[in-house]
């Protein structure tokens, strides 16, 4: 079954690339194509539980299966009737592709393979650098309304940026946003609005960036915080993506705003005029308290020149020395088809950059797409960015269509998301999850949250972990993935069924119904709950669900509503047999089903902001577990002692943590961990003697371990290129040998106040590029050798009080930059 799946695969891209034609001949393969993906996901289901199967023999007694849903015997007499019925089905979708539709693997049709060719990600861990193109005029006159005195317009002022999706309202804030001239307010503040307006969200995000900090306030509690932290600063606040148009709304918008200093600002991206109109009316607006610029100054964007919409798709297409005279006519009229968007501009030179060869342009240039949307200039947008997605690199196209499963507006952590994306089989593991953002992320398919603004300073060595997705390229992954995703609303659960062919959903309006789970279409294999209020499930929840490969039970809230002591995850979890990603975050759970470790194709396991206060010894046996997330769980005073056991383990958070005081030593033999994070831990008082031989460690967060007096002897970490130990009050010294880490690139040791000397062999760390040593108030001298750093960028000895002067090696060292 599988070697037959293979010979199907291999004729796949010639039916991807001839769907595209448009018309009746276009769709004859693109029905082909919804029919391989089916015939796939059943074969998929078959072999993954047969592979469980045996797992599940492998760690059970003979009697626990005996009486068991996993009894062999069934097995015998059921999967061979399964294995049968998908067989047929093989055959039949390979007749049809190979006879009647004469389909052929490309290199048979002498165009090569282009899921081989090299990939140069555009993203540099610092944002997309691309620039904008023909916004500067725009850009100068918000900056102009930004820094008018506050003497000469003492209002809080409203400048709304307005205009259709794709056209580049975003990229001009950030532009505006990041601009060394803004920098005389005293906060800057991006908040992503998107469709579904939150007053208690936003103002939540205002307070987060303010105070750096986790917060979870009521309303009364954050009206009188935002009144506290906004009343004394000069803020410039970016609302990005308003939708609202709620006159009332937007009203209690600006009263919450309204306590910021004289000469405040707010940017407003909306796409709507209405919401800018309606901000412009109000008692506040009438009361001259906080009102928007004049009408005559509302940034209306139009589209771009195709000229300009050249320029983009050349900055993606080419790089700095590349040749790109005989591609240039053909370009130009690639790019008259962008219709002045940005974001098409972008996408398709994204695509073009994979393919840079004059038959493959002419046949961007001659496809025509037609989604059979109605009329408006909606239509026009997807058609054009469905031309991009016909281009996309195949091996990525299911991992775009899945974003579909995420509301409008979702801000998506990107290790999750990779995790899912590995759960799901998209990708593979450890290495196609970042270059798969990363392509994404050069077709503006997505995009970081105001990612103009991040610094370029080496504090950012790793990635920002969040991400969003336009709202226009939302609608774009809906319409490709309308067969294969549902929003299941509670209300209406007896509809389902009609869902048969539906993979993905989510899950909304649940009101703690049990009934809702028999209507649940059997094939799903991603489920995902979203504000759900207070969750109780019942125990037979997931006996429907044995297909689910990720279960997101972390869209709960209980705002509003008293919320519960403890949660209790249903017994038939442990049927699952094939999920391989859950994230229980922030659910109020004491401790884990019993048999919880049958479930042996686990990957990936969420359980942050738990009650739980142990961990049973048997998790251990999740042989496949490699992802681990237990922060915030300020009950767990205790880790299992055959931890080590998880020898795929690669990541473990255990920040906010504070109630676990030790590690087990067996941490030690975690020999694929590459990221620990037990930042917050303030009751961890020593590390496990070996703990300094994880050989492939490369990042480590202490930070706040305010009870930790030294690190172990005999450090070697040979991996480790980020180490945190900022605010760990008590570390007195660091090792001797505290040098031997050679890869080491960034090293906090802020506010470790003991700390009075640098060891000698502290120069060997030739790779160190940030360091910070601020509030080290015991520290007297730095080393002499310190020109032996030749990759540091930054230093930071702000509140060391007892050095008097610095190496002369020092200042060479920065002399040379």
């Amino acid at each position: 079954m599988a070697e037959k799946m293979k010979d199907l695969e291999a004729v796949l891209g010639d039916a991807d690339e001839r769907s595209r034609r448009g018309g009746e001949g276009g769709m004859v393969f693109q029905r082909w194509l919804t029919k391989f993906k089916r015939v796939a996901y059943d074969v998929e289901d078959v072999l993954d539980e047969l592979d469980a199967n045996e797992l599940i023999s492998k760690t059970q007694s003979k009697v626990n299966l005996c009486f068991s849903r996993n009894n062999q015997f069934l097995q015998r007499i059921t999967m061979p009737h399964k294995m049968k019925k998908v067989t047929k089905k093989i055959d039949e979708i390979e007749k049809e592709g190979r006879r009647r539709l004469s389909l052929v693997p490309l290199e048979a049709r002498g165009e090569g393979n282009r899921n081989n060719e090299t990939f140069a990600a555009n993203w540099n861990g610092h944002g997309m650098k691309t620039g904008m193109v023909g916004r500067g005029v725009e850009k100068e006159k918000i900056i102009s309304l930004l820094l008018t005195s506050e003497e000469a317009n003492k209002d809080i002022s409203i400048i709304p940026v307005v205009r259709l999706g794709g056209i580049g309202k975003t990229t001009l804030a950030e532009s505006v946003f990041a601009d060394k001239r803004v920098g005389v307010f005293d906060i800057s503040i991006w908040v992503n609005v998107s469709k579904q307006f939150d007053l208690h969200k936003i103002g939540s995000a205002i307070l987060r960036s303010i105070m750096n900090s986790t917060i979870n306030l009521d309303n009364c509690d954050l009206q009188f915080h935002l009144k506290k932290e906004l009343s004394t600063r000069r803020y410039l606040i970016v609302l990005d993506d308003l939708w609202e148009e709620d006159g009332d709304n937007l009203e209690r918008l600006k009263e919450m705003l309204q306590h910021g200093r004289k000469g405040s600002r707010i940017i407003v991206t909306t796409r709507n005029l209405r919401v800018v109109q309606q901000l412009r009316t109000g008692f506040l607006a009438n009361e001259r308290k906080i009102v928007p610029v004049p009408e005559s100054d509302i940034i209306d964007l139009g589209v771009l020149e195709p000229g300009d919409c050249w320029e983009l798709i050349k900055r993606r297409a080419f790089g700095p020395d590349d040749d790109h005279s005989g591609l240039e006519e053909i370009g130009k009229q690639i790019a008259a088809k962008c219709g002045g968007l940005p974001l098409v501009a972008n996408a398709l030179g994204q695509v073009m950059s994979d393919i840079k060869t004059a038959g493959a342009w002419e046949d961007i240039r001659d496809t025509k797409v037609d989604l059979g949307l109605r009329e408006g200039h909606q239509k026009e947008t997807l058609e054009r960015l469905m031309l991009s997605y016909y281009y996309m690199k195949l091996e990525f196209k299911m991992c775009f269509t899945y974003l579909a499963a995420f509301p409008k507006g979702f801000v998506m952590d990107r290790n999750r998301l990779i995790q899912q994306w590995n759960a799901l089989g998209y990708i593979c593991p450890g290495y196609d999850g970042q270059r798969c953002i990363n392509y994404l992320l050069g077709m503006s398919f997505l995009r970081i949250p105001g990612s103009a603004s991040v610094s370029p300073s080496p504090l950012h060595l790793k990635a920002p972990p969040d991400l969003v997705m336009h709202d226009l390229v939302h609608d774009l992954a809906s319409i490709i993935a309308a067969d294969e995703f549902i929003d299941l609303d509670a209300t209406k659960s007896t509809s389902w069924n009609k869902a048969r062919y539906c993979r993905h959903a989510q899950l909304t309006n649940f009101k703690n119904d049990p009934k809702v789970f028999k209507y649940i279409p059997r094939k799903l294999r991603s489920l995902h709950f979203r504000d759900l209020g207070v969750l109780q499930l019942p125990k037979k929840a997931f006996s429907r669900s044995k297909y689910l490969r990720v279960l997101d039970l972390s869209g709960h809230s209980a705002k509003g509503q008293s919320a519960p002591r403890s949660v209790v995850l249903p017994s038939s979890i442990n049927q699952l047999k094939l999920i391989r990603y859950i994230d229980a975050t922030g659910l109020p759970i004491k401790s884990l089903p019993k048999h919880f470790h049958a479930l042996q194709n686990m990957e990936t396991l969420i359980l942050s902001n738990s009650l739980l206060q142990t961990l049973p010894d048997s998790i251990c046996r999740l042989n496949k577990l490699c992802y681990l997330d237990l922060s915030f769980s300020s009950s767990l005073s205790k880790l299992p002692a055959p931890l080590g056991e998880l020898s795929q383990l690669f990541f473990l958070n255990l920040s906010g943590c504070c109630t676990l005081q030790e590690l087990p030593e067996s941490i030690c033999k975690l020999k694929c961990l590459h990221h620990l994070d037990m930042s917050g831990c303030c009751g961890l008082q020593k590390l496990p003697d070996e703990f300094g031989s994880l050989l492939k460690l490369s990042f480590l967060n202490l930070s706040s371990c305010s009870k930790l007096t030294k690190l172990p002897d005999n450090v070697s970490f040979p991996c480790l290129e980020h180490l945190n130990l900022s605010s760990c009050h008590e570390l007195e010294n660091l090792p001797t040998d505290f040098g031997h880490i050679r890869k080491l690139e960034f090293l906090n040791l802020s506010g470790c106040y003991k700390v009075s000397m640098l060891p000698g062999s502290f120069c060997q760390l030739s790779h160190l590029k940030y360091l910070d040593l601020s509030d080290c108030h015991n520290l007297e001298e730095l080393p002499e050798c310190f020109d032996h750093l030749c990759e540091l960028q930054y230093l930071n000895l702000t509140n060391c009080p007892k050095i008097q002067q610095l190496p002369e090696s020092l200042c060479k060292l920065f002399k040379l930059r």
